[in-house]
């Protein structure tokens, strides 16, 4: 009986070692089972909003990437005329100011974006505008540019985060001349703005009426503009501003050769397809301008 007894004491005690390997071994297996779920969950809060409620709740950046809005379909539409907005200063103007109906104030702007977004419009770059009038497959069914001139520090610190909060790119046409002096924008700035989709675009170098110069002066200040913004950002720079909409022959001629793709004007209304594509047309966007007025101009024009 001391044998047969022994025996079986040893089986269950066996037994009972097996039991705990495999309790603490199944441990393991959870762990590392829940490694890679982790690992997932994070992956889909960068890339884009969660897919669950918990995965949500438990990042702090799941807010900011649910924020983010619904990819827009795109079309090719040869014929779509496209409104182009053009602004100048994003902050309200100080009293005595010159030229106070370039300014519009951050909160101006936010209201328009939304009042524009609210409407369907959704923001695209100028050079989707003409790949689509190519016949490609970019523009989204109501297409609008939101542009700004010369390259004021506000278009950067203000407007970029108002854009970038829909998802929206802008059109910065650069005074080269204005990069890095007092109230310029600056190059951190023209860096993070290219990163959040905006295209940055040529307004000469020193801003003056380029129907006055000789021909070495204006081809300095067109062809010299866009190589400097090629050599500092990497960028195509495919369209022209013209400074305060001056330009004739003369000028339009030294814009083709210069490479560019496209010009904008200050001439009031849409750009369409059926222009010259060297004087597109812009709506002006003034201080006080409600987001109302401003989207029945875009609508009318």
């Amino acid at each position: 009986m001391t044998r047969p007894r022994a025996v079986l004491i040893a089986a269950l005690a066996a037994l009972l070692l097996l039991a705990l390997a495999g309790c603490g071994g199944g441990g393991s297996g959870d762990h590392a089972a829940t490694t890679p779920a982790v690992n997932g969950a994070a992956e889909q809060v960068a890339n884009g909003p969660a897919g669950s409620s918990s995965s949500s709740s438990s990042s702090p950046s799941s807010s900011s990437a649910a924020a983010k809005p619904a990819k827009v379909p795109l079309h090719a539409d040869r014929h779509a005329a496209v409104p182009i907005l053009m602004y100048h200063v994003i902050a309200p103007a100080p009293p005595g100011a010159k030229y106070a109906g370039l300014w519009v104030a951050p909160d101006a702007l936010k209201a328009q974006v939304d009042a524009l977004a609210k409407a369907g419009y959704t923001a695209v770059t100028l050079d989707a505008v003409l790949d689509a009038w190519e016949g490609k497959p970019t523009l989204p069914a109501k297409p609008i540019v939101l542009s700004f001139d010369d390259g004021y520090l506000s278009q950067g610190k203000d407007a970029g985060p108002i854009l970038a909060a829909r998802g929206w790119p802008g059109v910065l046409n650069l005074a080269w001349h204005n990069l890095g002096t007092p109230g310029g924008i600056t190059r951190t700035r023209i860096k993070q703005m290219i990163k959040d989709g905006w295209e940055i675009d040529a307004h000469t170098i020193t801003h003056p009426d380029l129907t006055t110069l000789d021909a070495a002066a204006l081809r300095r200040e067109v062809a010299g503009s866009r190589q400097k913004i090629q050599q500092a950002f990497g960028v195509p720079v495919d369209a022209f501003c013209y400074p305060a909409g001056r330009f004739d022959p003369t000028v339009e001629q030294a814009v083709r050769a210069a490479g560019y793709r496209a010009a904008t004007t200050e001439r009031p209304g849409r750009a369409t397809p059926s222009q010259d594509r060297y004087a597109l047309s812009r709506i002006r966007v003034n201080a006080g301008d409600s987001a109302a007025a401003v989207l029945a101009r875009v609508r009318g024009a």
